[in-house]
């Protein structure tokens, strides 16, 4: 129940700024990346469970998407510059920044290897017509 209040809030939020139909194609990295919040505004120390699912769901949306008219999975599909972009605007929307050592440190305490950048100073930009992005080198 909380954080479907916390969705909703979060969703009204960035209605005031974002279109409906940029709100519909973040929807699944809201639901994911949303558990992660409290961690990476610092009111948890340390990531929930269902925050490393959610960013794991998250990389192997980027990891696994085949590019379009392409049958080979490898990056450069959209869906880095589309998650990237997704996660800038909740961080736009909410009321607390987030913190950089906690967003950094997500992939570490997740034991994850990112296939996207996860930072307070990420450019999505960059993504545009990208093929094969080294994440590693983003953040």
């Amino acid at each position: 129940m909380h954080r479907a209040i916390l969705l909703v809030t979060l969703l009204a939020l960035i209605k005031t700024t974002v279109s409906d139909l940029m709100i519909e194609q973040c929807r699944d990295v809201f639901d994911s990346f949303m558990p992660c919040m409290g961690f990476v505004e610092g009111i948890f120390q340390q990531p929930s469970p269902q925050c490393c699912t959610g960013v794991t769901h998250l990389n192997n949306i980027v990891k696994f998407t085949p590019p379009q008219g392409s049958r080979k999975n490898k990056q450069g599909n959209g869906e880095i510059e589309r998650v990237c972009n997704c996660i800038e605007i909740m961080g736009r929307a909410d009321h607390l920044p987030f913190l950089p050592p906690a967003i950094n440190n997500i992939p570490l305490l997740c034991s994850l290897t990112l296939s996207f950048p996860i930072s307070v100073a990420m450019d999505c930009s960059q993504f545009r017509n990208a093929k094969v992005i080294d994440a590693g080198k983003l953040n």
